[in-house]
């Protein structure tokens, strides 16, 4: 008999030096592990202790346990094999929570060390990329590769080293010699390449490749691997392929980006010099980086406008819960660094404390307002598995009229709190003029009020909004979605700095087509007014029928309703709102209950089975009660004692409710739509694949559509059946058919009536008058939109002057003072220029760096000033008050000196193309379809679904 002992051993891992050393430092390791955990290693270890010491086996060498030996003694059975594969020889060494928090505490420390070597350099480097960018013409002239270095080190005290250089046209393993009085990263700058660690850097690349992924980044956004990838591709055969050990190919995107981030710290650092050389004001950088027709200096005939629109500043606010960031995704033990546009924590902070202790002023706690706290769209109670893992769960977003972003805050582990927008807007107002007016666009509106109507707070119905939509967050979300993805698993710092470079870029391209979008929204208005003016022409000429003494519909009658409206509608309140939400409810157990009983004296009972009978009967008894609690209920209530009664009533509530439905489809059809109506306002670009799913999306809302038209139909049908001589606003559009339903914007007459009003006035039961009185409103938010465009126009041309003069005089008087000190005898007091840091040069060097940054920024201005002329000159001549039509003066003397002072500007010298020639050609047979019709694409969508049915009612 064979008899076996397996005795286990712990797993021990690592070479046979390394378990050496940890024999010899046990004790020290020991110590290392108790000051981590405490005393739980102790107790580990003392259990590990007690386990080895106890006797493995028997008195007589054997374990005594239940066995099957006859002796007295167990007869161990033969071991089973493993089921692990004995060729399978890498096992993964367990990571224990100790192992997992030196790996963090040696990150920390890594990200520090990285902190520190790029503070300690990053002013000089800042000075030399503006040194270097004047010289190279932000390096797209012949010297943008050159060396600019000047060091007269001894060749003994070189040192060389290969650094791998990318450019946009090659790649090479250069030998680049540094020296000591020079950093290493500086003197990469001074060749043309932008180092991607601050000590010994091993890879570099151009300024010329980061400028054009800059470009092609804020417009298509492409991540750093593809880019990398795509460039690797590109670069080999033209030039050598770059290997690290073993020959395998050099992974380039971790360097890449780090060079991203760094050029963008070297833009943004540009940007502060430049504002704080120029002085500006918080109005005024918000003017630059923002909007100038929303924050640009005041019009000088501002009193000739009505008080609605004097003055007046329109800005929307909205939140975004698809920008969340993992908690777990990267670990950033660096501070957190808030860029320019994003509001500063301690900001959100105050506001919070503020509300806060303003509650508890005002009114004691008591029940919990879950309004109040937070948002359904990203409330942590209502999606905990969704949120608990984030950190930053969205954005709150604070933009102009004209699409501009103006300030963001970063939600930070909680939902659409009030304090947020609150913040947002408390922040615009201390930045703008104490006198300002400004109107606030926000869609949550019961974080700010919660009884709201819309006869209260839509714009279209209300004096001083002008044609203003408020939904340029939602375009600017649109325009921010590609980054969802990536920048959820960055770190913190990162995605910040992302969205702000993004938003930075948006909002210049803004600035850029600033005056063509004001000229598209006059022409928008103009158009509004004319088909405004065309119906309210044709109502004047018609009879009004509900005055005694005769005539004709007058503007003042529209307006009197209106007004009617308004307090009717002041007067319908909440309590009154659940009351007709309950009749319906009633109504509607009383058609089931109804339904139920034909059914039951329907001579298909007879057909039925016995517990079919007893089902129904149950039924029939079960909605019985529930009809009989909710009029119990409604009877109880003060002047409910004849509910039920008013049957005029009860087909009017029965008809508001199947509309009501009606309004909850037509919004959801909208939502869907609004890619493809954005893609022809605002020019975003849609492909059609994209198109081609928004059509089937609508194609599978379209059955429920028509059970929802159908029963409004069927109400309707009703209503007119027992009370004919009744008039009602739908008359024209009934019978209501899909097709023209869907075309419904949400301002059609359909909508527009007194139908949930309950309403014998005009206003409520004449289309006539609801059409008259929407043509009426309509031309005031006309008028008012042209005022507000009048003064828009005036704030955008004035800060045009006014940021071309600042320029030139802060130029003029950092060249004076440079010719002061290249005299010599005279001592020159310190101003405001010494103040801005240029990397520790010496003074006059300071100022040569700074005055040609503010040269580029002149020429750039003035380019785009040469730009916006045409647009300008015609707007000025077509929207603006006759008073102010010499301030203009200014804007032309501007444009001349331009022209004559700037190379390049304005220049007539060079023949164009002749576009419209090669457009003819190339539509001819040339078509990517990417701005395919949404018509061709829609019949296309309809009937590959109308195939698709037919093919599956063949399968069935």
């Amino acid at each position: 008999m064979v008899i076996s002992i397996k005795v286990e051993k712990p797993l021990v891992s690592g070479t046979r030096a390394q378990r050496l050393r940890r024999m010899r430092k046990a004790d020290q390791i020991a110590a290392t592990q108790a000051r981590f955990y405490g005393k739980q290693v102790d107790n580990q270890q003392n259990q590990h202790h007690h386990s080895v010491d106890s006797p493995m086996l028997g008195h007589d060498g054997f374990s005594e346990v239940d066995g099957t030996g006859t002796d007295g003694y167990e007869t161990l059975l033969p071991e089973e094999p493993d089921d692990d594969l004995d060729w399978i020889t890498l096992d993964e060494p367990a990571e224990t929570d100790f192992d997992r928090a030196v790996h963090a505490d040696k990150e920390r420390w890594q990200q520090q060390a990285k902190e520190h070597n790029w503070n300690t350099i990053i002013e000089k480097l800042h000075a030399f990329y503006l040194d270097l960018k004047a010289r190279t013409k932000n390096w797209t002239n012949s010297e943008a590769c050159t060396d600019f270095s000047r060091c007269i080190c001894p060749p003994h005290t070189l040192r060389k080293r290969m650094v791998d250089q990318v450019d946009l046209f090659a790649q090479y393993r250069v030998e680049v010699p540094f020296c000591r009085c020079t950093p290493d990263a500086i003197r990469l700058l001074q060749t043309g390449f932008l180092a991607a660690s601050p000590v010994k850097p091993q890879t570099c690349f151009s300024l010329r490749l980061l400028i054009f992924h800059n470009s092609l980044w804020n417009h298509c956004h492409i991540g750093a691997l593809p880019f990398t990838a795509a460039l690797t591709e590109w670069l080999e055969p033209r030039s050598e392929r770059l290997t690290v050990r073993h020959q395998k190919r050099v992974n380039m995107r971790k360097p890449f980006a780090a060079a991203v981030d760094l050029y963008r710290t070297l833009v943004n650092m540009t940007d502060k010099l430049v504002n704080q050389a120029l002085r500006l004001t918080p109005q005024e950088i918000l003017a630059s980086k923002s909007c100038p027709a929303c924050f640009g200096p005041q019009p000088p005939n501002i009193e000739e406008y009505p008080e609605t629109t004097r003055n007046k500043l329109i800005i929307c606010v909205d939140g975004n819960f698809q920008h969340r960031h993992q908690a777990k995704a990267s670990r950033d033990y660096r501070q957190i660094e808030t860029p320019r546009i994003f509001l500063p924590p301690t900001e959100i902070s105050q506001m919070k404390d503020t509300i806060q202790a303003k509650e508890l002023e005002l009114k004691p706690p008591k029940k919990a307002d879950r309004c109040a706290d937070s948002h359904k769209a990203a409330d942590d109670k209502r999606n905990e598995s969704t949120w608990k893992g984030c950190d930053d769960t969205g954005l709150m977003g604070c933009c102009c009229r004209h699409d501009a972003a103006i300030y963001m805050g970063n939600i930070f582990k909680s939902g659409e709190q009030r304090h947020l927008p609150l913040a947002l807007i408390n922040w615009v107002i201390e930045e703008c003029e104490q006198d300002r007016h400004i109107g606030v666009l926000y869609d949550l509106g019961c974080s700010l009020d919660k009884f709201i109507g819309a006869l209260d707070y839509h714009p279209r119905f209300n004096d001083g909004w002008g044609l203003s939509d408020g939904e340029g967050l939602k375009r600017l979300w649109a325009y921010l979605s590609p980054l969802v993805s990536p920048l959820c698993y960055s770190t913190r710092n990162h995605r910040l700095g992302s969205l702000a470079h993004r938003l930075e870029y948006h909002n210049y391209r803004g600035i850029k087509g600033l005056p063509t979008w004001l000229h598209r929204k006059f022409c928008a208005a103009i158009k509004r007014r004319e088909e405004a003016r065309l119906v309210l022409s044709g109502l004047l000429e018609m009879r009004n029928p509900h005055i005694s003494s005769g005539g004709n519909y007058t503007r003042a009658f529209f307006k009197k309703q209106w007004k009617a409206q308004g307090v009717f509608q002041k007067e319908h309140t909440e309590a009154e709102a659940d009351r007709q939400a309950k009749l319906v409810s009633m109504y509607k157990q009383e058609v089931v209950v109804e339904l139920l009983r034909n059914r039951l004296q329907g001579p298909e009972i007879f057909l039925a089975t016995e517990q079919e009978v007893i089902d129904l009967l149950s039924s029939i008894s079960e909605h019985s009660e529930k009809l009989k609690k909710l009029r119990e209920e409604l009877t109880g209530e003060h002047r409910m004692n004849n509910v039920g009664d008013d049957e005029e009533s009860k087909l009017l509530l029965l008809l508001w409710d199947a509309k009501a439905d009606l309004f909850v489809q037509v919004v959801h059809i909208q939502a869907e739509m609004r890619p493809i109506t954005d893609s022809k306002s605002i020019g975003a670009c849609l492909g059609t694949k994209l198109k081609e799913k928004i059509y089937k999306a609508r194609q599978a809302r379209r059955p429920a559509v028509k059970r929802y038209i159908n029963t409004f139909n069927r109400c309707y049908q009703n209503y007119t059946t027992k009370f004919p001589d009744q008039t009602l606003s739908d008359a024209a559009d009934y019978p209501l058919a899909y097709d023209d339903f869907v075309n419904f914007p949400l301002d059609h007459r359909f909508w527009n009536d007194g139908l949930y009003y309950h309403s014998k006035a005009p206003w409520a039961i004449d289309p006539e008058v609801r059409a008259g009185i929407n043509a009426t409103l309509t031309l005031s938010r006309v008028q008012e939109e042209f005022q507000l465009l009048a003064q828009e126009l005036c704030r955008a041309i004035g800060w045009g002057v006014a940021h071309s003069k600042r320029l030139k005089e802060t130029i003029g008087h950092i060249s004076r003072r440079v010719s002061t000190l290249e005299i010599g005898d005279i001592k020159m007091p310190e101003d405001w220029i010494d103040a801005v840091p240029v990397g520790g040069f010496r003074r006059k060097l300071r100022y040569i760096l700074i005055k040609k940054e503010l040269d580029q920024q002149y020429k750039r201005h003035a380019a785009m000033m040469d730009e916006w002329s045409e647009k300008i000159d015609w707007l000025w001549q077509h929207c603006q008050p006759w008073s102010n039509r010499g301030y203009i003066s200014e804007w032309n003397e501007m444009l001349e000196e331009i022209r004559r002072g700037c190379n390049g500007v304005g220049s007539t010298n060079h023949q164009g193309v002749d576009e419209q020639m090669e457009e003819a050609v190339l539509k001819v047979d040339l078509d990517d379809g990417e701005d395919a019709d949404a018509t061709l694409v829609s019949e296309s969508a309809a009937d590959h679904d109308t195939d698709g049915a037919e093919e599956e009612g063949r399968d069935n």
